[in-house]
């Protein structure tokens, strides 16, 4: 239950990180017709919020509901580590090489060198005109399930200016 004084017993969040584990979530089957035990989403990340509807909580109407949300994690071959990134060499590497979401190519199968300098070249600072500085390439947004391969590749190499090709 939200614990801010104004939304308390108006307003539930309930997150759900896609675990392998993962059971589908009790109050939601409990209160909903649609949704029974089956529903686990393993593998995918969810969030279940709940309203109660008061004129005097809500004087504008529903709320908007937002979450800033990190993808995946992916696989970094340069550090042989698996973490959250918006690089988006490592991210076309995670999309080709999961076996759920992606296209279940084997790691052995990329090109480790071009692989490893696309994710340098992405990761290298630039400084802006307020003399802040960013990664060169970085990629966010969503990929639906239902995604040709051929588009979500040219999307993720085009956020790096790069290419991907298979030989």
């Amino acid at each position: 239950n939200v614990t801010t004084a104004a939304y308390n017993g108006f307003a539930r969040v309930k997150k759900h990180l896609g675990t392998a584990a993962q059971t589908a979530d009790s109050d939601l089957v409990s209160e909903s017709a649609k949704w029974t035990s089956t529903h686990r989403l393993r593998g995918i990340a969810y969030v279940y919020v709940r309203l109660k509807w008061d004129a005097e909580v809500f004087p504008s109407g529903w709320p908007n509901v937002s979450a800033l949300v990190q993808g995946e994690k992916v696989y970094d071959p340069r550090t042989t580590t698996t973490a959250y990134s918006a690089n988006w060499a490592l991210c076309l590497g995670d999309y080709l090489t999961d076996s759920a979401l992606g296209l279940g190519h084997a790691v052995a199968d990329l090109n480790d060198a071009a692989w490893q300098a696309a994710a340098n070249v992405a990761d290298e600072n630039v400084t802006l005109d307020d003399a802040s500085t960013e990664k060169r390439y970085a990629v966010g947004g969503v990929v639906l399930s239902d995604a040709q391969p051929g588009d979500v590749i040219e999307q993720l190499t085009q956020a790096g200016a790069g290419f991907c090709g298979y030989i």
